[in-house]
């Protein structure tokens, strides 16, 4: 099985994120470039995403596709196979997941994204934060 890189960037987000699948067993998680989290498959991730690439990875290439970039708010979406010259997909979207690619290409995009998100999470949870009425008092 090849390495698989999802990729999502835009001004929405920071920087650069991608999630690269090695083998169907490694996971590793990137921001700009750099990685951030590494670990093995679980064997739920692995169920879920086999039947997905082993599919997609043995259609033909596409032909080239003209890039798309990201709108002002939108987000460019890349998911490229490693021994390939050109990605599989090239996507600007205004929301995640993205959409268009095809219904493989689709359900793929869907379960990387979410995985990759669960990752970024469990990294650095966000949390919302409350401010009370008496709190707003005491600052003023």
């Amino acid at each position: 099985m090849k390495t698989v890189t999802y990729e999502r960037s835009g001004r929405t987000n920071t920087g650069a994120q991608a999630l690269r699948v090695e083998g169907l067993r490694h996971l590793r998680v990137l921001e700009q470039g750099e990685p951030v989290t590494e670990r093995d498959l679980t064997p739920e991730e692995i169920r879920r995403l086999t039947p997905l690439l082993e599919t997609l990875q043995r259609e033909p290439e596409p032909a080239t596709l003209a890039p798309q970039a990201g709108g002002p708010d939108g987000l460019a979406v890349t998911l490229a196979f490693e021994d390939e010259e050109m990605p599989r997909v090239r996507l600007a979207t205004e929301r995640l997941p993205a959409k268009g690619a095809g219904s493989g290409y689709d359900r793929l995009l869907a379960e990387l994204d979410a995985l990759l998100t669960t990752e970024l999470h469990a990294r650095a949870p966000r949390h919302a934060h409350a401010v009370l009425p008496h709190q707003l008092r005491h600052d003023e």
